[in-house]
């Protein structure tokens, strides 16, 4: 075994559906296996996640706050590796996601990167749109250096993560636009065509898309944007 690459964080509340598909993407890369871990965050689940996670993380550790920033960035803590990968549950990267991750941050002056976004389900015109858009986005916001990535598809190096607080920072569904803005302002991220995914939209069946581009304009004009109580309907907060 050699030299630990990458340490991937996925956290994870009540996902038996859905963990299991994303853990076998995230096993079938081109980077060897024993060069990368994957750590699953798991907030208290009262369902299957936990246990069908051991069969396929390295690492399934508990987190006794409900949120996904939370869930991150406690499993951030488990890290072994200086290279940090964050997706979603419901998250499949392609095989070459954890080798664009490496290779991006391991170039000078790169910090965090992302890469292109799709919705799995393709059953809602209105969604794939949103979808084309925030992936737009992502890459011309990086290109712009007013970087905006989404949680389900974040890069960073450690030493930056923490320096800055992770994603736990802030306890709203904009944690990830903070800490990527946030880390903009201290160094320089990429976008890589490798780190593809594809993510379940129905969180955004759930709420109405205009609610979350407002919820977005929200957080960039006040700092502030939906709670993870509000958003995730499943949970009080602990």
């Amino acid at each position: 075994m050699g030299k630990l690459l990458a340490s991937i964080i996925v956290p994870a509340l009540n996902e038996e559906k859905h963990i299991k598909h994303t853990l076998l993407a995230l096993s079938k890369q081109t980077v060897p296996r024993d060069r990368y871990e994957i750590i699953v965050s798991d907030s208290s689940s009262t369902d299957r996640t936990a246990s069908i996670a051991k069969k396929f993380a390295d690492k399934v550790v508990i987190c006794k706050r409900h949120s996904a920033g939370f869930g991150r960035t406690f499993g951030a803590r488990h890290a072994k590796s200086e290279v940090l990968g964050f997706i979603d549950a419901d998250t499949i990267v392609s095989n070459t996601w954890v080798e664009g991750l490496i290779e991006t941050l391991s170039l000078p002056k790169i910090i965090a990167c992302s890469g292109p976004l799709e919705n799995i389900e393709r059953d809602s015109l209105s969604i794939n749109l949103f979808y084309k858009w925030w992936s737009f986005q992502t890459r011309a916001s990086i290109a712009f250096h007013y970087p905006i990535i989404p949680g389900y598809n974040f890069g960073v190096r450690k030493k930056e993560f923490f320096k800055l607080g992770g994603f736990a920072a802030i306890n709203c569904v904009c944690d990830d636009m903070d800490l990527s803005l946030r880390l903009g302002k201290i160094g320089t991220l990429a976008f890589s065509n490798k780190m593809g995914v594809k993510t379940s939209a129905r969180r955004q069946k759930e709420i109405p898309i205009h609610q979350h581009m407002l919820n977005g304009a929200k957080f960039a004009l006040f700092g502030k944007g939906f709670s993870w109580n509000e958003y995730r309907k499943d949970f009080a907060e602990k």
